[in-house]
């Protein structure tokens, strides 16, 4: 199988991933793209339904793309409503991958998603809970990514914020709690009869109150498709690790495959490396592209609706959550365009510092 995973050394990393997103500028360019995209999920008369939806797409490229140059440049206390709005229309973006008319009615342009309308006196922000609505572009993204299960669930903004890789350290600053733990993955492909090998440390297995075989009875229980399935091994010269297997009918290693370990329960950073989580509710544990748009209608709506409340939390000597908020905008700036980038262009596409 031709690997669908593109991995491109430079100097800047988030200019080059905007210089990606330039193809996506230019009408000829669109219109191949989207002719391509439309035969593959079956939309009647691609060529004419490109033609429709190549300029609308071009201009939200366009705008997605002055939305986080603003963002970039802008005082903390608005960057989440710039960073929210250029997030939203990357997501029209895509959706136009799709359907070649969206919006296609008013109902489908709402946010999708709510949180608590006020926010009294006692406040607390990681306790604060997001939840999807049936009609906006949340739930629209949802259906189309086959991820109906998500409509009408809710998390906190702690549990959001515990799914993302990159925010791990700032994390455990503030939590005494580990949620995603380092998965080893060696260079070498499968191990006959065996699988892939990768190598977790025990203390997922105090996490999880499980043995190692309480662990991958899990993992297998919450495997998508029936495709993707693991085996273990203790490990004897490396206590206190244990040894895992990957198993797939058709790839030979995770880092040869877009989809990476295609489980709910493992997460990835932007420099390819893997992470399990802990998370209970493995049903309605979040891609990361939903929780990042999550935590950015929240943000944007303590922003632009809650001033007094959020300059206290950004400004105020006393605040704690400023620590995890700061650096997400900082990740979200950089890593949600390159998830959206790997959705449009169907390859995981890792930009790596010279």
């Amino acid at each position: 199988m031709v690997s669908q995973i593109r991995r491109i050394l430079c100097d800047s990393p988030e200019q080059k991933m905007w210089n990606l997103f330039l193809l996506l500028e230019n009408e000829a360019t669109v219109r191949t793209f989207l002719e391509s995209k439309y035969r593959k999920h079956g939309v009647e008369h691609p060529s004419r339904a490109a033609f429709r939806a190549a300029q609308p797409l071009m201009y939200h490229v366009k705008q997605a793309r002055t939305y986080y140059e603003a963002a970039r440049r802008s005082d903390l206390f608005v960057r989440p409503l710039l960073s929210y709005y250029g997030m939203m229309t990357l997501c029209k973006a895509l959706m136009l991958t799709r359907v070649p008319d969206y919006p296609e009615n008013t109902s489908v342009l709402r946010h999708g998603i709510s949180t608590r309308k006020r926010k009294r006196g006692d406040y607390q922000f990681f306790a604060d809970e997001v939840r999807v609505q049936r009609e906006g572009l949340f739930p629209e993204l949802a259906r189309y990514q086959g991820r109906e299960s998500l409509i009408g669930e809710n998390w906190t903004l702690k549990e959001l914020f515990s799914l993302i890789p990159e925010l791990q350290d700032g994390y455990r600053q503030l939590f005494p709690e580990e949620t995603l733990f380092p998965v080893a993955v060696p260079e070498v492909t499968s191990v006959p009869n065996r699988g892939m090998p990768l190598v977790l440390e025990d203390r997922i297995l105090d996490a999880l109150h499980l043995t190692p075989r309480g662990l991958v009875n899990r993992l297998n229980r919450f495997s998508p498709g029936g495709e993707v399935r693991f085996t273990f091994e203790e490990d004897p010269v490396s206590v206190p690790r244990f040894l895992l297997f990957w198993h797939h009918p058709f790839i030979s290693h995770v880092n040869q495959w877009e989809r990476g370990f295609d489980h709910p329960l493992f997460r990835e950073d932007m420099h390819g490396n893997h992470w399990l989580s802990p998370f209970q509710r493995v049903e309605s544990c979040l891609p990361e592209m939903f929780v990042h748009y999550a935590l950015l209608f929240a943000l944007s709506m303590l922003c632009r609706y809650e001033p007094p409340l959020w300059g206290e939390m950004i400004y105020g000597m006393a605040s704690e959550e400023m620590v995890l908020i700061q650096e997400f905008l900082q990740v979200t700036q950089r890593k949600f365009p390159n998830l959206i980038l790997n959705e449009l262009f169907e390859e995981k596409i890792l930009f790596q510092q010279m």
